[in-house]
C-alpha cells in the first residue's frame, strides 16, 4: 500500500510533459515526449483523456516523421496494443522483476472491466459514488506512471516507439495520429522535435547553498525536464554518500503560477564548521534518475552570545562612572566585551576603548563622560565568530542624585460612564520634569504605568500637566481601582510612590447567580440546599416559590449570605412546588434566577387508626361501634374476626362506623383496619374479645 501511495504522489508531481490537465470542452490532446538515447530516438505518448486512452486500446496510432520541420511527414510506423495472448507470453518470459511487476500492473488495468460503462446507482448516495470515482482515478494514475516509465510496457501498449533509422546530429519532428474515432472529443495530434545528439549537460542545474547554524539550506530553479528530487550526502573524510530521502521531493506552485518554480531542501542537526558534500538527482519523464548537481557546504555559528545584563551605572567619583554587567548562558566561545556611551538612549553609541575587553571582564570605569549632560551606556558581547549581542541602555545620573519628594494625589473622581479624573498637587522642585501615573486592580498587585507627561527640559515653557483622565471598564468583578503617581526630575530620578488613591467602580454588574444544589422532599416539608452567590458585594438572598410553572414567582424568604439551606413547611402533600433563588448586591442589582428546582411532598400511605372501638351483645348479635376522624378522603373499614383456627381474618367491610354481626359464636374476637380509596391504610385497631352468654 505504501508503494502505491508513493506512485500516486509521483504521478501528481513528476512528468511535466504528461500533466493530466483538463482541456477545453470536447477536445483531447496526445501528449508526446522524445529523447536521443543509445544512438536511437525514443518517443512515448499518451492521450490526456482516459476515455480516449481506452478507446486507443482497441484502435491504433500512426507514427509520422519529418526531416524538415513541420512539412513532408512520412509514416514510419503503426502501433497497437498487444492482444491478451501476447501479454501472457510477455509475462511468462520476462525475467526482470521490476519489468515483470510493471507489466502485471498494466495488464490488470488493461484487461479489467471498463468501469466507465458500468451502470450508476444512486442507492448508496453521493459518498459511495465519490469513493468509486477515487478508486478508479487511483488505478488510472498508477497505470499511467507504469506505462511511461518502462519502455517495454509503453511499446506493448502501442504508446511507445524507437526510431533507429536516424542520422546523428540531425533534428526530427515526430507526429502521433490517433486512428480511432470519438463521438465526443476532437483529438489533437501529438508533436515533438528531437535532435539526434547527446547533450550531457541537459540536466545540469546550479544549486545554491546557504549556511546556517548547524544546518544547510539549498535552493535551485526547477528544470522542466526533471521532477521528483533525491539528495545524497557524505561528510568530509568519508567516501560513501548516504541517501537523505526515499520519497521524492517536489517543487510545486499554486494553480495559475507561471514563473520559475524553485526547489528547496534544508538539513539541520549538522556539525558547525564541518564540510559536507551533496549530490542532487532528479527523475526524467522516462522514469530515469539522473545526477544534476554536486555541491558542498559548511554550517556556521550564527548565534550571538546571550545579551549582557547591565546594572545601573554609578557615579562613584568626581571623574569616574563605574559600569557593571553580567553575562549568563554559554560563554565557551566568548571573545570579549565592548562598552559604548551616548547622550540618548536611542542615539549613536561611541566606543570607549580601542581594544576588546577580556571575556572575564564584568566592569569598566569611564573617565570621559559628560559631567554636565546625559550619559547612557551600552555593553556589547562578541564571540569568536564575530557574532555580537548587546544590553539594554543604562542611564547614569551625574549631577543630581536626589529624587523629587513624595508626590500627592489631591482627588480621584469617577463618573457614571467610567471616566476617572485624577488631580495631582504640583511639586515645588525646580527640576521637576513630570509625573508617571500608575494603576492596579488591587493594592497588593504590581502597579502598571498608564500615562506619563514630561517637560522636554528645564527651558521648556509649557505648563506641567497635573490633571489626568483615565477610563475604566464598568463590567468588572473588582469593586475598586487604585492609582499612584511618581515624580521625575530632569535627571530621571524617580520619587517614591504617592499614597494610593482608591476609586470605587460604579457597579453595573449584577451578582453571580446562586446555585440550588439539592432538594430533599418529606411528607410535610421540602428542604432546599444551595450555594450562595460568590460575589463579594452580595447583601441578601431571596427564595422564590410557585405551584404553577407559568405563574410569577412569590417571595417566601430573604436571608444574608451565610445561610446554606431552608425548610419549607407550608406545603400540602401531593402538590408540586417550584423554587428559585436570586442574589442582591449593595447596589441593588439582582442576579439571574437560579435554575428552578421542584419537589412534591409525598404521601406515606399511613392513615389514622380507628378510635373508641367497642363491641356489645344485643339480642345475641355483636354490635361494633367506633369513631374515625375526617381526613378528607373516602374511607372503607375492614372488619377482622377470629376464624375457626383462632386467627384474625378479614370478615366484612363497611363505609359506616358501626357493624352488626348476626353470625356470632360462643367466643368472638374483633379488630378493624381503615383503608382509603387512594391506597392508604391504618394500623389494626385494638382487638376486642367477647363471649356469648349461655
Amino acid at each position: 500500500m505504501k508503494q502505491i501511495f508513493q506512485i500516486f504522489i509521483i504521478i501528481l508531481f513528476v512528468l511535466p510533459k504528461f500533466v493530466l490537465a483538463q482541456t477545453p470542452v470536447a477536445k483531447s490532446k496526445i501528449a508526446l515526449v522524445g529523447r536521443y538515447h543509445q544512438k536511437n530516438i525514443e518517443i512515448r505518448w499518451i492521450p490526456d483523456n482516459k476515455t480516449i486512452l481506452r478507446l486507443g486500446f482497441n484502435s491504433s496510432y500512426t507514427v509520422q516523421r519529418s526531416d524538415s520541420g513541420m512539412n513532408n511527414f512520412t509514416t514510419i510506423a503503426n502501433t497497437k496494443t498487444y492482444s491478451q495472448p501476447q501479454w501472457d507470453s510477455m509475462l511468462n518470459n520476462e525475467t526482470n522483476e521490476e519489468t515483470l511487476k510493471n507489466l502485471s500492473i498494466t495488464a490488470d488495468f488493461l484487461f479489467a472491466p471498463n468501469t466507465d460503462k458500468k451502470n450508476i446507482s444512486l442507492d448508496e448516495g453521493i459518498g459511495e459514488l465519490n469513493d468509486q470515482k477515487s478508486k478508479e482515478e487511483l488505478n488510472y494514475l498508477i497505470f499511467l506512471f507504469t506505462a511511461i516509465k518502462d519502455s517495454k510496457v509503453a511499446n506493448a501498449l502501442g504508446l511507445g516507439f524507437i526510431d533507429n533509422k536516424i542520422i546523428a546530429g540531425k533534428t526530427y519532428t515526430y507526429k502521433i495520429i490517433f486512428n480511432g474515432k470519438s463521438p465526443i472529443y476532437e483529438i489533437e495530434n501529438g508533436l515533438v522535435n528531437v535532435k539526434a545528439s547527446a547533450n550531457p549537460d541537459q540536466y545540469k542545474n546550479e544549486v545554491f547553498v546557504y549556511p546556517g547554524d548547524k544546518k544547510l539550506s539549498f535552493v535551485w530553479s526547477s528544470n522542466p525536464k526533471l521532477s521528483g528530487y533525491f539528495i545524497e550526502r557524505r561528510t568530509e573524510g568519508q567516501n560513501v554518500f548516504k541517501a537523505l530521502n526515499t520519497t521524492p521531493i517536489y517543487a510545486s506552485s499554486a494553480n495559475g503560477f507561471e514563473s520559475i518554480v524553485n526547489g528547496s531542501f534544508t538539513e539541520d542537526s549538522l556539525q558547525n564548521y564541518t564540510t559536507y558534500y551533496y549530490r542532487f538527482y532528479g527523475l526524467t519523464a522516462f522514469g530515469e534518475k539522473v545526477l544534476f548537481a554536486e555541491v558542498k557546504g559548511m554550517p556556521k555559528d550564527l548565534i550571538p552570545p546571550s545579551n549582557p545584563i547591565i546594572y545601573q551605572p554609578k557615579h562613584v567619583k568626581t571623574k569616574e562612572v563605574l559600569v557593571k554587567w553580567d553575562l549568563f548562558g554559554d560563554v565557551s566561545d566568548l571573545k570579549g566585551f565592548i562598552v559604548a556611551r551616548s547622550d540618548r538612549d536611542t542615539g549613536e553609541f561611541k566606543l570607549l576603548h580601542k581594544k576588546l575587553l577580556s571575556p572575564k571582564s564584568r566592569n569598566f570605569t569611564d573617565t570621559t563622560f559628560n559631567p554636565e549632560g546625559i550619559n547612557y551606556y551600552l555593553v556589547y558581547a562578541m564571540d569568536t565568530c564575530g557574532n555580537i549581542s548587546y544590553s539594554y541602555p543604562a542611564y547614569v545620573a551625574i549631577v543630581d542624585s536626589t529624587p523629587p519628594v513624595k508626590p500627592q494625589i489631591i482627588s480621584a473622581i469617577v463618573d457614571s460612564f467610567g471616566v476617572v479624573t485624577i488631580a495631582v498637587k504640583k511639586g515645588a522642585e525646580k527640576d521637576l520634569k513630570g509625573y508617571r501615573l500608575f494603576k492596579s486592580n488591587s493594592p497588593e498587585h504590581e502597579f502598571s504605568v498608564i500615562q506619563e507627561e514630561f517637560l522636554e527640559d528645564k527651558w521648556d515653557t509649557n505648563i506641567l500637566k497635573t490633571k489626568y483622565i483615565d477610563t475604566i471598564t464598568l463590567q468588572s468583578l473588582t469593586p475598586n481601582i487604585y492609582y499612584r503617581i511618581k515624580a521625575l526630575d530632569y535627571n530621571y530620578n524617580q520619587s517614591v510612590f504617592s499614597d494610593i488613591a482608591i476609586v470605587k467602580r460604579p457597579d453595573t454588574i449584577p451578582p453571580v447567580t446562586p446555585l440550588i444544589n439539592d432538594v430533599i422532599v418529606g411528607e410535610k416539608q421540602i428542604e432546599i440546599r444551595f450555594v450562595p452567590s460568590e460575589s463579594v458585594d452580595v447583601k441578601e438572598h431571596i427564595v422564590y416559590r410557585k405551584t404553577d410553572f407559568a405563574a410569577d414567582w412569590e417571595i417566601i424568604l430573604k436571608f444574608d449570605s451565610t445561610q446554606y439551606s431552608m425548610i419549607d413547611t407550608n406545603v400540602t402533600t401531593g402538590v408540586m412546588y417550584y423554587y428559585s433563588l436570586r442574589a442582591k448586591d449593595e447596589s441593588n442589582l439582582f442576579s439571574c434566577y437560579a435554575i428552578p428546582v421542584s419537589g412534591k411532598p409525598y404521601d406515606s400511605g399511613i392513615r389514622p387508626t380507628v378510635q373508641n372501638f367497642t363491641v356489645s351483645i344485643i339480642d345475641k348479635k355483636a354490635v361494633l361501634k367506633w369513631d374515625y376522624p375526617n381526613i378528607g378522603k373516602d374511607v372503607l373499614f375492614v372488619i377482622y374476626k377470629w376464624s375457626s383456627n383462632g386467627q384474625l381474618t378479614q370478615y366484612a367491610n363497611t363505609s359506616e362506623k358501626t357493624f352488626i354481626d348476626n353470625n356470632t359464636k360462643k367466643e368472638n374476637s374483633y379488630s378493624i383496619k381503615a383503608i382509603t380509596t387512594d391506597g392508604g391504610k391504618s394500623k389494626m385497631s385494638k382487638e376486642i374479645y367477647i363471649k356469648m352468654e349461655e
